[in-house]
């Protein structure tokens, strides 16, 4: 499913810092985070492994993406997965191609509820 998966030999905080370090070097940002393991935790009371994500942008690529294609806003700012399984530390992308199947029916019921607007 992940067109791109590696495993780090780090723990999880400090392969986020890491990689913010990293990616601000290339002209992205982190501008947004997101813990859904805390979630999961909150809402259903069930414990899972540390899951994160973080969403890189680049503001100039952004701009230019939308001159081609204005609703882009779907795919951008890229999602990075940082999570921990069976206690290894994974960092991971995904791509649209790889996720249409699993997302498919969520899609449909927020499409649904978008058509009642």
């Amino acid at each position: 499913m992940f067109r791109y998966r590696r495993k780090l030999d780090m723990g999880l905080k400090e392969a986020e810092e890491k990689f913010k370090a990293k990616v601000e070097e290339k002209g992205y940002k982190v501008v947004l985070e997101f813990t859904p393991s805390d979630v999961v935790k909150a809402k259903l009371g069930v414990e899972m492994e540390p899951y994160r994500i973080l969403y890189v942008c680049n503001p100039k690529k952004f701009y230019e993406m939308t001159k081609v294609e204005y609703e882009i806003g779907s795919f951008a700012p890229c999602p990075v997965l940082l999570y921990e399984k069976g206690g290894e530390v994974y960092i991971a992308i995904n791509t649209a191609e790889d996720v249409v199947e699993v997302i498919k029916e969520p899609l449909e019921d927020v499409r649904a509820v978008i058509e009642e607007l």
